[in-house]
Formats: structure tokens, sequence, C-alpha cells
């Protein structure tokens, strides 16, 4: 995968998860939550450029298991990271219900999607 064709495809990712948040804060119950939004999706976003550009260099290594391993690092710190934003979002700003959670996993869920696909594709690559 060429990082054109990555920035093209993360790209419309964002642009997309973007205009879909922006509709669910229509709705009365996620209006409160915008930000924590905003923040989720250039959290995402940056993360998964991050991801890519190690990934891209591991699947390029002459060591076969770099890129596992590579893989399993990022799956924990993005668990990691995932959870913290949360904690630190509902202990900072004490919601008054559970909804910020809905458009924050929706967040998480297609950029998790995404960088599925992406990782499968350069898990492909061979090595030089």
């Amino acid at each position: 995968m060429s990082n054109r064709r990555f920035f093209s495809q993360l790209l419309i990712t964002t642009l997309l998860t973007g205009i879909v948040l922006v509709f669910i804060h229509i709705f009365q119950p996620f209006a409160p939550y915008k930000m924590l939004s905003l923040v989720s999706l250039i959290f995402f976003t940056a993360l998964t450029a991050g991801i890519y550009f190690a990934a891209a260099k591991a699947a390029l290594s002459k060591d076969k298991n770099a890129f596992t391993r590579l893989v399993m690092l990022f799956t924990f710190v993005k668990m990691f990271l995932t959870g913290a934003l949360i904690i630190g979002y509902h202990r900072i700003f004490n919601p008054a219900d559970n909804y910020f959670l809905i458009p924050f996993f929706l967040t998480y869920i297609v950029f998790t999607t995404f960088e599925t696909i992406f990782m499968s594709k350069l898990g492909k690559v061979k090595a030089r």
C-alpha cells in the first residue's frame, strides 16, 4: 500500500466519520458531547497514521516477527489510550449520562476496522 493511497483512504474515512458524527450530534442526548467526538476523531486519525508508518517499516523488515510484535504492541497501546481517554473524560467532565460512549465507540470501531484492513494488506508485503 502506497503512502498516497493510505492517506487518501484515511482522509475519506475521517471525513465520512466526521459527517456521521455531525449528524449524530443533531440529536439532543448526544449534543453535549461534540468536543469529545472531535477529540476522538483527531486522536484516532493521528494514531492510525502513526500505526501506518511504523507498520509499513516493520512489514519491510527482514525480521519476520517484527510486524506481529508491532501489531500486538499497538493493540495494547490503543486499548490503554482509549481506556485512559474515556476514564479521563468521565472524571474531568462528570457527564450526566453515558451517551458520550456511543459516538466515541462508533469512531473507535470505524478506525479499528480501517486499521485491520490496511494492516492485513501491509502484512502481505514481502521483505526486501
